[in-house]
């Protein structure tokens, strides 16, 4: 009986002795778990939060340093980490990057294999966690806090074939040579145009099913368009009424999908040379008959939309594109009608009739109008900025700017890299 005591006194010793280290393994334990947990967490939030970057398309140019990101991209960053990450203490070193495919070597080899094109997002971001057991002298711990990163990879291609009518402006100023390039704009204008279907064309040649469809209505005061159907053209005001004030928008706006006929014909070209080119995919025969394209006079970018809408309208894509390629604001009085005839609901009456329908298979149609500037802000043309979204207008400082924002609104599939 002695002996069973002096057991149970020895275990009961050895017991106590054993539980600061039983305790401290709980403790690490415990908080090891919520790290790793917490790193799964991260990771998860930041390839959802990735894939929402790609899919917004924001520029992304650095608010808060180099790799930072812009300031839109960091905040659906931290919304989708935050959604995530309730209990963290805070989100440390975010980093949102995006790099287009001159700036990747996989892509630029796929290029050269005859590959699509395609834009790369990068997340990275670490949290900092209260932890619930810090540790003192006598029990290990991880402290007070502890860090878990994250990190993921997103690719845009294009997905879907589209139908792209560019709105090209060829006012004099086109002419101009700009900081952007050692040529004068509307040069740059026809290769940038030269590069997106050379793009286009690997699609279509890899493509079994749709191919992609490019059409280009340029302006200056007017479009110049085929009317009556004998051949002849004639330069076209989309206007109702007197084109000097007495202007029926309301009229105007309810007859956009009319195609002016001889009654809407003016004599006014102020010596430029270019005219309409429906959608199509002979983008050789396209190239060619812009290289003759010539810009002078003055602005009325309304014009080339009205008209623009109406080309896109033909086509038999699930997604369709317009796409304003200007350097400057509307000249004098035609400031006023272009923001009239958005207050009397053009763009909206656009947008309503070019998401109309559906493909010969059934899809559903998508439409985008974007605006694209030739080193200029694009938001002091506000008619134009309020006609397509402030979100959908872009500035760009040089050809490339240019060419990477088109193919960015012309990629659409966004996936995960493994």
């Amino acid at each position: 009986m002695r002996k069973i005591k002096k057991q149970s006194g020895h275990a009961a010793l050895l017991f106590a002795m054993i539980i600061p280290g039983l305790f401290g393994i709980f403790t690490l334990a415990t908080d090891g778990a919520r790290a790793l947990q917490t790193k799964a967490r991260i990771e998860d939030a930041s390839e959802i939060a990735v894939l929402a970057i790609a899919a917004h398309n924001d520029d992304n140019q650095d608010s808060q340093g180099a790799g930072s990101g812009s300031r839109v991209n960091r905040q659906i960053a931290t919304d989708y980490l935050n959604a995530y990450l309730r209990d963290s203490t805070q989100l440390t070193g975010l980093k949102v990057k995006k790099y287009n495919c001159d700036q990747i070597a996989e892509c630029r080899a796929g290029l050269a294999r005859g590959e699509p094109r395609f834009f790369q997002y990068e997340i990275e971001v670490s949290s900092v966690q209260d932890t619930w057991f810090p540790g003192n002298d006598s029990i290990e711990g991880f402290g007070d806090t502890f860090s878990a990163k994250g990190a993921a990879v997103a690719r845009k291609y294009q997905s879907e074939a589209v139908d792209i009518v560019f709105v090209a402006d060829y006012s004099g100023s086109m002419k101009d040579p700009w900081r952007g390039g050692s040529n004068a704009k509307y040069v740059d204008l026809r290769n940038i145009i030269k590069l997106v279907t050379d793009e286009l064309q690997k699609f279509n040649d890899l493509n079994n099913t749709d191919d992609n469809t490019v059409g280009i209505t340029a302006f200056n005061f007017y479009t110049r368009t085929k009317r009556n159907g004998n051949g002849s053209r004639c330069w076209m005001s989309q206007l109702y009424g007197n084109s000097w004030g007495g202007i029926n928008y309301a009229s105007t706006v309810s007859n956009l999908w009319v195609e002016k006929g001889s009654s809407h014909c003016v004599g006014e070209s102020g010596g430029a040379s270019f005219r309409d080119i429906p959608l199509t995919t002979n983008y050789s025969n396209l190239n060619s008959n812009v290289r003759d394209f010539r810009p002078n006079h003055g602005t009325a970018s309304y014009q080339g939309i009205m008209r623009g809408a109406q080309m896109l309208r033909k086509g038999k894509n699930p997604r369709r594109l317009l796409i304003v390629l200007s350097d400057g604001d509307d000249w004098k009085e035609h400031k006023t009608y272009h923001s009239n005839l958005v207050a009397y609901g053009m763009c909206d009456e656009i947008r309503r009739g070019l998401n109309q329908g559906t493909t010969t298979s059934g899809a559903s149609i998508k439409a985008r109008l974007a605006v694209v500037g030739f080193d200029y802000d694009v938001n002091k043309n506000r008619a134009l900025r309020d006609c397509v979204g402030a979100e959908n207008v872009y500035k760009a400082q040089n050809k490339n700017d240019i060419l990477n924002k088109i193919l960015e609104l012309i990629t659409e599939e966004i996936g995960h890299l493994k």
